[in-house]
């Protein structure tokens, strides 16, 4: 029996029909129809679909959006299909996720059998009602597996309630398609003329106001309609307050308030301009909501789950019910933790881009609008705005996952290559925070990374070592690394830190960057693979940015959330939604090159095969590069438009070795030596965009 399957993809034909009126029918019908998959020796996958784990499997699925009509909820789901024997094969099991160093091992259910659908809910986006359904179109029991070639989806239609947050605007709906496989629905939905009395919405203390007032009026100055509102002035407001003490606290009364603003001003963003301390009264200036998540399957004896009450502001983004339907400790439950009603406690896309300038001073205040301002008005400096640094530290998660540069290498082809990228890798050369410090200080207009951290550490920097940026262009860091956004100031177990955590010093700092996403509590690897919970949040914030052309930060956080809806339940993939914070201006746009120059490099010669004193390749069915003797390096270099290229260089272990000026482009290494080593190349244009590309080889004298 084969345990492990590798999957080629086979076309999937996606049909969606709705025979029935849905201004009049009470069923939406959609069919679709799956080729037969292949297997291999480590996954399968079918063409269309995506993978998710079930029940600790890996399986194809296929995620639906759907778009219920107009004042409709889904009432009675019927799934049903044509199923085909497949063969006696077990799936893969999930690798386990490394939480802090800790492998969080879920135990795999082979006696399971697995299920033919999976509802994950029904949300609201902006008034709009779409139900989240993963079609799974393999299954496997009692030790065999069946396809299905065709599955019938039916869902039928039950009155439901017109949400109060519907503002009929054709900005809401257009934002609502992004995120739908039936847009056509969009159209039972009403128009309104809605009148937009203000776009962004700043909160901070009263005596905070006037210091905020600068940053506002920049703001109307460039056509945005700006208001402030203190947190004295809404907890004083009694069209705020709820009866039930458990959502009349400082959190439920700033929600109830940013849910009226957007209804009735037609608020866009959101900045939470205050501090969050939980320890210190005077520092909590906007008190976080804490929501629920856990991760299962730790090794810490009896107890097979952690959980975490992790700062989320999700919570003054997503503004559809309350978060804890039922009244426990416990705020956005999933559905199997809810114990009155069995749905998802947490709404999970957002109506309002939410960011967070943790300021508790005038001087961090004054700090955050200059860096603000600065980047957004840097437009001229094309070669600070081309840099794209990557950072990648040794995890020791073992196999692929190792190394933080194999899961920032994910990140590159979702770069434009108007871009230049520049990478600091522990897998090619460790690295140090003076090395760091030097980038930054030149001038970097985003930062990624991946490596380990804490409350008051990351990026190799404690917080004391920020004193190393004297940067004056600042940049957007999104990063991976554990506790470094916890805003509250927390550390394990339950203790606070005095001093403020590494994000807020970051931001907050004269130096450093203008905005940055962190997580609020441990981030989440898995153990031989780069396909981690904060991977694919980070990776979606990418497509966001430069593929869904989704600039500003706020909207790309939210939607890197979203994109990721429809697998909320797998194994840390909620912890890791509540944790992604944005600290910093979420209408910011990243900034983007007006001439671009694009780099296209690509290594010619070696090859993958033997290569003996120069000649080759023999040996070509060889599966990597293999060198006796003296080898020239040929790089095939252009640019886009053609004429920009001024230079290539050639790096051995990230010692730069040669570089050349004219084509063809190439150097000859003599050197007699024994081992692995990594060949870099970067080809430069005229503009000082660049681009990269390394291979390993294995050379013999």
């Amino acid at each position: 029996m084969i345990k492990k399957i590798v999957a080629i993809g086979i076309a999937i034909l996606f049909l969606a029909t709705f025979p029935v009126s849905p201004k009049n029918g009470n069923r939406i019908v959609l069919n679709l129809a799956f080729d037969e998959p292949v297997i291999g020796n480590e996954g399968i996958e079918m063409k269309g679909c995506k993978s998710i784990d079930i029940n600790g499997l890996i399986l194809p699925a296929k995620p639906l959006h759907i778009l219920l009509p107009y004042g409709k909820d889904a009432g009675k789901i019927k799934v049903s299909g044509k199923k085909i024997y497949f063969g006696e094969y077990m799936p893969v099991e999930a690798k386990p996720l490394i939480l802090n160093g800790i492998k969080i091992k879920e135990k795999a259910y082979y006696e399971k059998a697995t299920p033919l659908y999976q509802k994950v809910g029904e949300y609201w986006l902006r008034g709009y009602r779409i139900l989240v359904l993963n079609i799974l179109p393999l299954e496997y029991n009692n030790g065999k597996t069946y396809y299905y070639s065709r599955i019938k989806v039916e869902i039928d239609l039950k009155d439901g309630k017109v949400n109060e947050l519907y503002r009929g605007m054709e900005k809401d709906r257009e934002w609502v398609r992004r995120y739908i496989d039936n847009p056509w629905m969009l159209d039972e939905y009403p128009k309104k003329a809605v009148e937009q009395e203000y776009e962004y919405l700043i909160i901070t203390s009263e005596k905070f106001k006037n210091a905020f007032q600068r940053f506002a009026k920049y703001k109307e100055e460039h056509g945005i309609k700006t208001k402030i509102a203190t947190v004295e002035e809404i907890i004083a407001n009694s069209s705020f307050w709820s009866a039930n003490p458990m959502f009349n606290d400082t959190q439920a009364k700033i929600r109830r308030f940013i849910r009226y603003a957007y209804q009735n001003w037609g608020i866009e963003y959101v900045l939470l301009g205050g501090d969050g301390d939980a320890a210190n009264e005077s520092s909590n200036i906007i008190p976080p909501r804490y929501l629920y998540a856990t991760c299962y399957g730790l090794p810490l004896g009896k107890a097979d789950e952690l959980e975490a009450y992790i700062p989320s502001d999700v919570y003054y983004a997503c503004l559809d019910g309350d978060f804890n339907t039922d009244d426990d400790d416990k705020w956005g439950e999933n559905a199997s933790g809810n114990s009155a009603t069995h749905e998802d406690e947490a709404d999970l896309y957002a109506e309002v881009w939410v960011g967070r300038a943790c300021v508790d001073g005038i001087e961090e205040i004054n700090n955050f609008i200059n860096k603000t301002i600065a980047y957004e008005e840097s437009s001229e400096d094309e070669h600070y705005i081309m840099q794209i640094l990557l950072l990648g530290e040794y995890l020791g998660f073992g196999g692929e996952a190792e190394w933080g540069g194999n899961h920032k290498d994910n990140v590159i082809p979702f770069i434009p290559y108007s871009y230049n990228i520049t990478t600091l890798y522990d897998r090619n050369k460790e690295w140090n925070k003076y090395d760091l410090a030097k980038k930054l200080n030149n001038g970097v207009n985003i930062v990624n990374h991946d490596g380990h951290g804490w409350t008051t550490y990351a990026l190799k920097m404690r917080n004391h070592d920020l004193s190393l940026l004297n940067n004056t262009k600042y940049f957007f860091l999104y990063s991976q690394t554990c506790l470094a956004g916890s805003f509250d100031n927390w550390y394990p177990e339950n203790h606070y830190y005095e001093d403020d955590c590494f994000a807020e010093h970051l931001t907050l700092d004269e130096h450093g960057a203008f905005a940055c996403i962190m997580n609020a509590r441990y981030g989440l690897g898995r153990e031989n693979s780069t396909d981690s919970p904060g991977e694919r949040y980070d990776l979606s914030f990418f497509k966001a940015l430069f593929q869904e052309n989704i600039r500003e930060i706020g909207r790309a956080n939210h939607y890197s959330k979203e994109d990721n809806v429809w697998r909320i339940d797998e194994n840390g993939m909620r912890w890791t939604y509540y944790e992604t914070n944005l600290f910093g201006d979420p209408m910011v746009k990243i900034k983007e090159l007006e001439n671009k120059i694009e780099v296209n490099v690509e290594i010619a010669k070696p090859g993958k095969g033997l290569y003996l004193f120069n000649f080759g390749p023999f040996l070509k069915f060889l599966n990597k590069s293999i060198v006796v003797g003296s080898i020239t390096i040929e790089v095939n270099a252009s640019t886009n438009p053609e004429g920009n290229m001024k230079e290539v260089k050639f790096y051995v272990d990230n010692e730069l070795m040669s570089v050349d000026n004219t084509a063809p482009y190439q150097w000859t290494w003599g050197e007699t030596t024994m081992g692995k080593h990594v060949i870099s190349v970067e080809a430069i244009a005229t503009n000082g965009n660049s681009r990269w590309k390394s291979i390993e080889i294995f050379k013999i004298i």
